[in-house]
């Protein structure tokens, strides 16, 4: 099996970027469109109440769904950068952590004090922004 003739592990981690990036690419627009509903104007005021609680509930299981697809990600694309090949728009995914993860924690501790959905908007501006350019480019 080794060998390379059943099975072999190199194509499957040639691959693994295009597969994962598709599947976190699925998942952002998920993501977009049922999170927005809460900036609805008829679910604004309700959002506000609970939407610190449900983005901690959320994010607590979406990072269990996300963070093995990251890993595979970076396992593949480290894989093809070093054999030559592009991988950067899968790995670069995980630059926009560092401006999503400001307002995910704004959310979930309540600084805006009653106005989470001002900061849900903010970051599915940020999401929408790396789902269209880095997550559909990869």
């Amino acid at each position: 099996m080794a060998s390379g003739l059943i099975f072999d592990p190199r194509t499957l981690l040639r691959t693994a970027p295009l597969i994962t990036s598709a599947c976190t690419f699925w998942y952002s627009l998920d993501q977009d469109f049922f999170l927005n509903i809460f900036l609805h104007p008829d679910h604004c005021t309700r959002s506000n109440e609970f939407l610190p609680s449900y983005f901690r509930t959320f994010f607590g299981f979406g990072t269990l769904r996300v963070l093995p697809l990251l890993v595979l990600t970076l396992t593949g694309g480290g894989y093809n950068i070093l054999m030559e090949r592009r991988s950067g728009p899968a790995v670069s995914h995980l630059l926009f952590v560092l401006a999503i993860a400001p307002k995910v924690q704004a959310v979930i501790e309540d600084t805006s004090r009653g106005s989470s959905t001002k900061d849900l908007e903010r970051w599915l501006t940020i999401h929408r922004v790396r789902t269209w350019i880095v997550d559909l480019a990869s």
